[in-house]
């Protein structure tokens, strides 16, 4: 972080929200092993769960669709993300 100005510099940074909810054990779980394999924190995987829920849920809202791909680009798998 920059800290040339010092509480100027200070108050273009986002502040951060503290949020608490449960997860299954199922869920926790797969939050960890992500995250034990990536080296990411667990709150760094959620953020970019919430970024790619954020680009599937806007792509959707065009009818466009995310699709993951092999290498030569032949599709294997569609992400779609349930109904609320």
């Amino acid at each position: 972080m920059n800290h040339v100005g010092g509480a100027k510099a200070l108050e273009l940074v986002e502040k951060s929200k503290r949020i608490n909810f449960n997860l299954t054990g199922r869920a926790f779980n797969e939050l960890k092993k992500r995250s034990d394999e990536s080296g990411a924190s667990m709150t760094e995987i959620l953020r970019w769960a919430l970024g790619l829920v954020s680009v599937v849920m806007d792509e959707t809202k065009m009818n466009h669709k995310i699709v993951v791909t092999t290498a030569d680009g032949r599709p294997i798998k569609e992400l779609v993300l349930p109904r609320a």
